[in-house]
């Protein structure tokens, strides 16, 4: 099972709230953020794929995994699916994902901003992504290949409440995470 990426999500304040009283100027200049983890993937095949994405974490205390959502879309239209744990307790599996011959699709993993999370601004969670055939995928040939990228995408907020859009103090960053072989990644 290929390794594709490192990950991490996040809903939290950009700067840790227990700074030493010395750096309340740095502490003024923070925002809050909300990270996820976009993950491309190309069926480079002449055939059709069915996929299982595997995160590894260790959820910090007081983090469940019904707080992340997840997104694929293919077809210009997202079609959200959950994050199901396995027996080892610390690896999350999102099955199935079809990808037809010649087609890419865009995966999101990201916390769920509902109002409470929003308030509570304490998801935070990190690990490795692994990419396998599904045990749905029947018979595949050999040698079959997927072209990946992976990224981080982030909103950084003051007031994600604030009535007009000028208040809520946006910005965004968005930076590639390094993929094994340039992410051409051979599946069997």
């Amino acid at each position: 099972m290929p390794i594709v990426s490192t990950f991490e999500v996040l809903l939290k304040p950009q700067l840790p709230t227990d700074l030493p009283p010395t750096l309340n100027t740095v502490q003024n200049l923070g925002r809050n953020v909300i990270q996820g983890y976009f993950l491309t993937v190309s069926n480079v095949n002449t055939f059709d794929l069915v996929l299982s994405l595997v995160f590894t974490t260790r959820l910090p205390a007081g983090v469940s995994i019904d707080e992340i959502i997840t997104f694929a879309d293919t077809s210009g239209i997202n079609i959200g699916g959950a994050l199901e744990p396995d027996e080892s307790g610390n690896k999350f599996r999102f099955s199935p994902l079809f990808l037809p011959a010649d087609a890419t699709t865009l995966f999101i993993l990201q916390p769920n901003p509902t109002d409470t999370a929003i308030s509570d601004l304490d998801i935070e969670a990190r690990g490795f992504v692994e990419i396998q055939l599904s045990s749905l995928a029947g018979s595949v040939p050999p040698g079959a290949q997927i072209q990946v990228t992976a990224e981080q995408r982030g909103t950084f907020f003051a007031d994600a409440t604030a009535v007009n859009l000028a208040d809520r103090g946006l910005d965004q960053i968005a930076y590639g995470l390094t993929v094994q072989n340039g992410g051409l990644l051979t599946l069997n």
